[in-house]
């Protein structure tokens, strides 16, 4: 089993928390790194967890602004969007019309 750390914090007059040195230094964080708060109102209990692991799915922006979504790395297979939204529109109409 994992060993537990149980440690008293304050929360400061901004609403802050500070998460202690050792604890920070043991899991990774770093400044500004995005964290997940839970809580339920019926057991007072609040829960910080890592966020879940990002998805091999990868979005930039063109020179433009345009975003460029990839999923999975890249490969030199040729794709022809055209055929592939004409695919995936015919399946969609399937779907809707019970096909």
């Amino acid at each position: 089993m994992a060993k537990a750390f149980i440690m008293e914090v304050t929360i400061d007059k901004f609403g802050r928390i500070l998460i202690p040195k050792k604890i920070r230094e043991m899991l990774g964080l770093k400044p500004g790194q995005v964290l997940e708060l839970v809580t339920d109102q019926t057991s007072r209990k609040l829960d910080l967890r890592l966020p879940a692991e990002p998805s091999s799915m990868d979005v930039k922006l063109t020179d433009f602004g345009l975003p460029i979504i990839q999923n999975g790395p890249p490969t030199d297979e040729p794709f022809d969007t055209v055929e592939f939204i004409k695919e995936s529109r015919e399946e969609y109409l399937n779907r809707k019309m019970g096909l």
